[in-house]
C-alpha cells in the first residue's frame, strides 16, 4: 500500500490574504471600488469592452472570497467577523448583478444599429450571449427586488445558522452542555448504541423547545421566495428545474423508477429489522445502525484506496488525487468548528479547490473523502472562460452531485471487493446501501416535504407542529412506511432547507446519485468513457445537463429505462447484502 507521509491540515496562505483578516477586509473593499467606479460611469454610459473585463474579473475575485470564507468558517474566526464578511460578499454579488441589469436594459431599449455598433467593440463574443439571455423578462425593478431577496435570504440563512449553532444540548444532570454540531454528530456515530440513543433524544428535546424560531426563518424564506416568484410570474418548482439543467419529465422519470421498486428497496429495511428480532426499526436506528461493525481506515489508507478504485477508470484521476494531498488542499483535522459533514470550496481561476472534513478513520469519513475528492475533480475539468455570471447561476446541483458520488460509489465498491471478512464485507456493503437508500428515501422525504410547504406557504406561515407533521408525513411514504418512527426535526437539522442561493436542494443528490450509478457501469463496458467523462465535466454550465447527457453519452434522461437500470444495481446490492451469512 503506498503511504501519504503529510498533513492533515490544509494550506491556506497561498490564498489570497492568507488568514490575514484586514488584508481580506481590504481585498473585498478593493473590489467594492471598482465596481462603485462602474456603477457610475454606467449611470450616463453603456458600458463598453473596458467595464466587461472589470465586471468579469471582479466576479472571480468575488468569488474565491466566497469559497475562502466557508474556509474561514471552520477556522478560530470570531463568529461577528464573519457575519460582516458573508454581508459584505453579499452585498457586492447584487452590487454586480444590479450593473449587469443596468446594461441588459440599455441593451433592450437599443436600436438594431446602435446594438450592432456596440456588440462590435466587445471582443468577448460569449459576453453578448450572455447579456441577451432573458434581456427580455429582465427589468430593473425586478433586479432591485431580486438583490433585496437575496441579501435578505442569504441573511436569514446566517440567523438559522447563528441559532443552530448557539443551541446548547444538555447531557446530564449535572449541566454539562454540547453544541449542536457536538451533539448531532454524536447521535449519528457514537460506537455505543445506548449513548447514540441518549444523546439524539436530548437533542430532539432541544429542538423542540426551539422550533418556534427554527420554524418562524424558514417561513420567511420561503415567503419571500414566493413573493418574488409571483413578481416575476415564475414558477418555484420549473425556476429549480431550469437551474439544475433538466426537465419535469426527466424529474418524474427518475422519481417513478424509485417508486415503482419501493417494495425492493424497503426489502433492506425489513431484513434489518429480522436482524435485531423486530418488525420494524426507527429512522435512527437505519440511521446509525452501520456502527454496529465500524472497520477502521487510516487517512492513508483511505487515499490508497481511492486512487486504486479509480486506476482501471481513469489514470489522470489517481494522480489528480495523490497531488490533492500533497499540495495540502485537504483538512481532515478533526475539530469542534467543523460540521459533521464536509465540503468543497473551488479556486477556479487559481485551478485549485480546498477540501474539508472531520476525519475519524471511519468508513464513512473515508466515503466523504471521496465524495468531495469528486467534486475538487469536477472543479478541475472545468474549462475557464471569463464570464458575466456567477458559477451559482450556472453550475447545476444535478451536475455538481455527479462526479463526487461517481467516486464516492467506486470507492466503497472496491473497498467491498477487495475485503475479505465477511463480517465487515457485510457491514460495509450494508452501510453503502444504507447510504444509497437514503439519496432516494431521505431526499425523496425532503422534497415531497420542501414542495408541499410551498404549496400551504401561499396562504399562509405554518407553525413548528403543522411542519413537523408534513416532515413525517412525507418520510412515511418515503421509506414505504417501512419503519417505525421517522425523525419530525429533519427540516431543523438539515442546513439545506435554509440555503439561501438554493430552493430545492434535494432532489438533485438523488439525481447525481442515480446518474452517476448509471455512469460508473458505463465507465466498466465504454472504453472512450474517461474522454466522455472529462468532456461532460469540463462544459459544465455551457449546456444543460439534460444536452450535455445526449451529447456526450447518447441518453434520454426522460425515459425510463436509465433510471431503471440505476435503480436496479441498488437491489442488486441488497440482494447480495442478504446472501452474506
Amino acid at each position: 500500500m503506498e503511504t501519504f507521509n503529510t498533513s492533515i491540515r490544509w494550506d491556506l496562505s497561498n490564498l489570497l490574504c492568507g488568514l490575514d483578516m484586514e488584508k481580506y477586509k481590504n481585498y473585498l473593499g478593493s473590489i467594492k471600488e471598482k465596481l462603485i467606479k462602474v456603477e457610475e460611469y454606467s449611470k450616463t454610459n453603456t458600458l463598453n469592452d473596458g467595464e466587461l473585463i472589470i465586471i468579469s474579473q471582479a466576479i472571480n475575485k468575488i468569488e474565491s472570497a466566497e469559497s475562502f470564507y466557508y474556509c474561514l468558517t471552520i477556522e478560530n474566526i470570531d463568529p461577528s467577523l464573519l457575519t460582516s464578511l458573508n454581508g459584505t460578499i453579499s452585498a457586492l454579488k447584487s452590487q454586480v448583478r444590479f450593473i449587469i441589469s443596468n446594461l441588459q436594459e440599455n441593451l433592450s431599449n437599443m436600436s438594431e444599429n446602435q446594438f450592432t455598433v456596440w456588440s462590435n467593440k466587445i471582443n468577448q463574443n460569449s459576453w453578448i450571449a450572455e447579456l441577451l439571455k432573458n434581456v427580455e423578462i429582465t427589468s430593473r425593478e425586478e433586479t432591485i427586488i431580486s438583490n433585496f431577496a437575496r441579501e435578505t435570504l442569504s441573511g436569514l440563512e446566517d440567523l438559522y445558522g447563528q441559532v443552530r449553532n448557539n443551541l446548547k444540548v444538555n447531557l446530564d444532570h449535572e449541566g454539562n452542555e454540547i453544541s449542536f454540531a457536538e451533539a448531532n454528530n454524536l447521535s449519528f456515530s457514537h460506537p455505543e448504541q445506548s449513548k447514540r440513543h441518549r444523546v439524539f433524544r436530548e437533542l430532539n428535546k432541544t429542538l423542540e423547545t426551539e422550533a418556534n424560531i427554527f420554524a418562524s426563518i424558514y417561513n420567511q424564506m420561503v415567503g419571500l421566495r414566493l413573493n418574488e416568484n409571483k413578481i416575476r410570474k415564475v414558477d418555484y418548482l420549473e425556476e429549480s428545474l431550469q437551474l439544475n439543467g433538466i426537465s419535469k419529465p426527466s424529474l418524474n422519470a427518475m422519481w417513478d423508477a424509485v417508486d415503482s421498486n419501493i417494495h425492493d428497496l424497503s426489502g433492506y429495511l425489513r431484513i434489518k429489522a429480522e436482524e435485531v428480532g423486530k418488525k420494524n426499526i426507527s429512522w435512527h436506528e437505519l440511521m446509525t445502525s452501520s456502527q454496529e461493525v465500524s472497520p477502521q481506515i487510516t487517512f492513508s489508507q483511505a487515499i490508497d484506496g481511492i486512487t486504486k478504485s479509480l486506476v482501471n477508470i481513469d489514470s489522470s484521476m489517481c494522480e489528480f488525487v495523490k497531488g490533492v494531498i500533497t499540495k495540502g488542499w485537504v483538512d481532515a483535522e478533526q475539530r469542534k468548528t467543523k460540521s459533521s459533514g464536509g465540503f468543497c470550496a473551488p479556486f477556479t481561476p487559481e485551478g485549485e479547490s480546498r477540501i474539508s472534513l472531520n476525519y475519524d478513520n471511519s468508513i464513512d469519513s473515508a466515503r466523504r473523502l471521496a465524495h468531495e475528492l469528486g467534486h475538487a475533480w469536477h472543479f478541475q475539468q472545468m474549462k475557464y472562460v471569463p464570464s458575466l455570471w456567477f458559477s451559482e447561476d450556472t453550475f447545476e446541483m444535478t451536475m455538481a452531485e455527479t462526479s463526487s458520488i461517481f467516486f464516492e460509489t467506486a470507492f466503497i465498491d472496491y473497498v467491498i471487493q477487495n475485503t475479505n471478512d465477511v463480517t465487515i464485507k457485510k457491514a460495509i456493503l450494508g452501510s453503502k446501501i444504507e447510504r444509497s437508500l437514503n439519496y432516494l428515501m431521505s431526499i425523496r422525504g425532503a422534497f415531497l416535504f420542501e414542495k408541499r410547504f410551498y404549496e400551504f406557504r401561499k396562504n399562509g406561515q405554518l407553525d413548528a407542529k403543522k411542519m413537523e407533521e408534513l416532515s413525517l408525513q412525507f418520510q412515511e411514504k418515503a421509506y414505504g412506511s417501512s419503519l417505525s418512527e421517522y425523525e419530525p426535526f429533519v427540516w431543523i437539522k438539515y442546513g439545506q432547507f435554509y440555503q439561501a442561493n438554493t430552493p430545492f436542494y434535494n432532489y438533485p443528490y438523488s439525481f447525481g446519485f442515480l446518474l452517476s450509478i448509471g455512469l460508473l457501469k458505463l465507465a466498466k463496458t465504454d472504453e472512450s468513457f474517461n474522454q466522455k467523462f472529462k468532456g461532460f465535466l469540463s462544459e459544465t454550465g455551457m449546456l444543460p445537463l439534460e444536452q450535455l447527457i445526449k451529447k456526450h453519452f447518447h441518453l434520454d434522461l426522460s425515459q425510463p429505462e436509465f433510471w431503471q437500470q440505476s435503480v436496479q444495481r441498488l437491489i442488486q446490492d441488497i440482494e447480495q447484502y442478504n446472501q452474506i451469512s
